[in-house]
């Protein structure tokens, strides 16, 4: 195996099945490790695609010990995806629970949000023609 070269965001929560069962289920990530009292999920079928891991905070010793739960708020994660509408028409298919529709960002992105169970944003985006965003914004 080799280090990965990536980010990945290490989400504490006592929610693991919930979890464990809305990634694979509802959001058709993979699951790319698992062990007891941790999760590890990645979108899209690209090896170097985005990943998001998740832990117990009882099972978190090498980070000295029991850790603060994951209270919900003040953490986005975003999600690159093909296109963010045709993103949120197969999660609503889905009836994956959603918190925005999708709508142009000023900073370039098209983008909605979902909410997972641990109440984590997720937002799936798409780039935009930054040619077209310069233009609308001038």
């Amino acid at each position: 195996m080799t280090n990965p070269t990536k980010l990945f965001p290490l989400i504490v929560t006592n929610k693991l099945d919930e979890t464990r069962a809305y990634y694979l289920e509802q959001l058709g990530c993979e699951l790319v490790m698992e062990a007891p009292g941790y999760v590890q999920f990645r979108f899209g079928d690209d090896k170097a695609g985005p990943e998001l891991a998740f832990m117990q905070p009882t099972d978190a010793p090498v980070f000295g010990g029991p850790l603060p739960e994951f209270g919900g708020g003040g953490l986005i994660v975003s999600i690159p995806t093909e296109t963010a509408d045709g993103k949120y028409a197969a999660l609503k298919k889905k009836k994956v629970e959603l918190a925005s529709e999708p709508a142009d960002k000023p900073w370039g992105w098209r983008s909605f949000a979902a909410r997972d169970p641990n109440g984590l944003i997720l937002d799936f985006f798409h780039v935009l023609d930054q040619a077209a965003v310069a233009d609308a914004t001038s």
